[in-house]
């Protein structure tokens, strides 16, 4: 994690995601920007927190890990999102591990910060409450996905969600298959079952596996089989 002291481009982002009034001045005065890289856990399964954090730019990887050790795919976060406003509200662990599949870049603020201005302010709540029924509803999409969608489909919907951006471009993303069975885990399949689903993909021309990686060949075909149950 890096923190950066950078009062113009703070004040850009309040402006471009139009948080001038969910936040009063006293609390966007004790704002900084943090940024971690690729693979960086963000926050872990039982774990605490201490501050809310803004996801400004770029995107995040959530998942569960369970009591057998093994870890289920949540959902991917892009801006505007929030890391930190359950457990701000309670006083829970963190449920589950947030990893940036990018760079990422936040806007941070310390809890005891919030307690002291915006914990009181109605359209503090109001914003808080509207990201936490979203997240309600996309976990209980993921939890039908996970449980009632084919593996092609969530292994499609997987590779959608890895190889767009924040904005929704293509941005082509190399997956080692030594991953695969990391990814298998996250989608509650087998290695084994995943294997044959990226034959079946390679067969039909929607990725293309070399040279121990794989590439999305047809991401608009993998859209198409996703069906629109993605993991976001």
């Amino acid at each position: 994690m890096k923190r950066m002291q950078d009062l113009a481009a703070l004040q850009r982002l309040l402006e471009q995601y139009e948080l001038g009034g969910i936040f009063d001045q006293r609390a966007v005065q004790a704002m900084e920007l943090v940024s971690y890289g690729k693979g960086d856990i963000i926050c872990a399964d039982g774990g605490r927190m201490n501050q809310l954090l803004l996801l400004v730019k770029g995107k995040l990887k959530v998942y569960k890990t369970l009591p057998n050790g093994k870890s289920i795919l949540i959902r991917f976060y892009k801006p505007l999102a929030i890391v930190g406003d359950l457990e701000l509200l309670t006083d829970f662990t963190v449920k589950g591990t947030v990893e940036a599949v990018g760079e990422c870049l936040f806007i941070a603020i310390k809890y005891e910060e919030l307690q002291a201005t915006a914990y009181h302010d109605p359209a503090f709540l109001r914003f808080i409450i509207k990201h936490l029924s979203q997240k309600l509803y996309t976990f209980s999409n993921a939890s039908s996905l996970n449980l009632l969608y084919p593996l092609e489909t969530r292994f499609a919907s997987y590779l959608v969600s890895i190889n767009v951006d924040e904005n929704d471009h293509p941005h082509i993303e190399e997956i080692r298959t030594s991953k695969l069975t990391e990814i298998a885990e996250l989608l509650g399949a087998s290695y084994r079952h995943l294997n044959r689903v990226v034959s079946q993909f390679v067969s039909a021309g929607l990725v293309e596996r070399t040279r121990g990686s794989l590439y999305v060949k047809d991401i608009e075909q993998l859209k198409k089989l996703a069906n629109g149950n993605l993991y976001n």
